[in-house]
């Protein structure tokens, strides 16, 4: 029997879903695993704190470039076809990721997995829309981003692992027949199901995302998701890590198990969060009321780390960096309810755009404060430097939370 929105939650799951989120599994392992082999990078190429920060932030630049085209493609094409022919080109930045011998080749590499990966969330999203009911909107976003965070876990200590024991040449050559592997997946198996409405002409779909963007809503969520998970990402997927070990003191084998458990964190977080959501709505509590506390338990984790204190907390702070860094995320949920099934994949990468934009420009300035110090005593990046870089990126999430606070969605 076909699967369709009327069939089963469960079957949704079953044949719609899993094929998702074992895509997304690839798109957060990818996103992370240069946290772990950030130290045979530098080695191997001799690479500044700015040039790794270049280099794993190439991913962002072309992620964020994609969201528009993306969102663009949702909508007209459905997530099916979008997603599975997208990570092919996953799969091939991966291969030229394997075999390059510059850091040149290795940026353009990681740019063109970023442009592969850019619909890993959003397609899950429009997915969530099209098939799961208005009420378990909130819940769907929370567990398939849940289910990506184990790509997360995978990308610290089982990756290193698999590092230490075949190369991370050969490990990105396994990569790339995973992702290819999550493509097939999604196209065999994946029920076909439209964009969520008629199909528009491409002026027709510029003149939806302008009245996105014209929007008061996307305005008051935009600034605040966007500058948090910037930091959450661009924090998670290259810089805790080396944190770890500079500031904490920890070993690489120990740091990839702290990182292992942020991911942890992460996917139980984000599940939460998403099943909170949906209960309160349908007790009548808006999303939007409940991101207003949501965000702040993660504004305080970035605070602890700039004490003191952080060496003596490092493993609490690393689960709880991955349990509250991506709650904002969840303000998405809104969008289907606000703008409608058929513009909720446009609204969704609009915001996207911003806090990937935002995340290739935090990763890579991150490591340029950092190289404004000396090496640290052991040889690796300076403590002061990375508290000065979090800093300026914890001012500039509270700047924007003040404005989510203060901004009024209706005239």
């Amino acid at each position: 029997m076909a699967t369709t929105p009327e069939s089963p939650l469960s079957r949704i799951v079953l044949h719609v879903m899993v094929p998702f989120a074992v895509g997304y599994v690839m798109v957060w392992l990818l996103r992370s695993v240069n946290a772990v082999v950030a130290p045979d990078l530098v080695r191997e190429l001799g690479l500044t704190a700015s040039g790794l920060g270049l280099l794993t932030s190439a991913y962002f630049f072309t992620y964020a470039a994609m969201q528009l085209p993306v969102g663009l493609l949702l909508d007209r094409y459905g997530p099916r076809r979008t997603q599975s022919g997208l990570f092919l080109f996953a799969a091939l930045g991966c291969i030229g990721f394997a075999i390059a011998q510059d850091e040149l080749t290795l940026t353009l590499s990681r740019a063109l997995i970023g442009l592969g990966l850019a619909g890993g969330l959003m397609t899950g999203f429009k997915t969530v829309a099209l098939w799961f009911p208005r009420d378990k909107v909130a819940m769907g976003n929370g567990c398939y981003m849940a289910v990506g965070g184990l790509g997360a876990v995978l990308a610290a200590t089982p990756s290193s692992l698999l590092v230490q024991a075949i190369g991370w040449r050969p490990s990105f050559v396994l990569f790339a027949a995973l992702t290819f592997a999550a493509a097939a997946a999604i196209y065999l198996v994946v029920p076909e199901r439209g964009g969520g409405g008629k199909i528009e002409t491409f002026p027709q779909q510029l003149r939806g995302l302008a009245n996105v963007v014209r929007d008061r809503v996307f305005w008051k969520v935009t600034p605040v998701v966007a500058t948090t998970n910037a930091t959450a990402l661009a924090v998670q997927s290259l810089w805790l890590g080396p944190w770890l070990v500079d500031v904490g003191g920890l070993s690489r084998g120990e740091a990839a198990n702290y990182l292992m458990a942020c991911s942890l964190g992460f996917a139980v977080g984000v599940a939460s969060a998403g099943s909170l959501i949906s209960w309160l709505r349908s007790r009548g509590i808006d999303t939007l009321t409940v991101l207003s506390y949501g965000i702040v338990p993660f504004l305080l984790v970035q605070a602890l780390m700039l004490t003191g204190w952080a060496t003596e907390f490092l493993l609490p702070i690393a689960i709880a960096y991955g349990l509250t860094g991506q709650v904002a995320t969840m303000a998405l949920a809104k969008y289907p309810e606000h703008f409608g099934v058929a513009l909720a994949g446009r609204a969704s990468t609009a915001t996207n755009l911003v806090a990937f934009v935002l995340a290739f420009a935090c990763q890579y300035a991150v490591g340029w404060v950092i190289d404004f110090w000396p090496p640290g005593p052991a040889g690796g990046y300076h403590p002061d430097g990375y508290r000065a870089a979090f800093a300026g990126a914890l001012v500039i999430e509270v700047a924007a939370y003040l404005w989510y606070l203060g901004f009024r969605e209706r005239r």
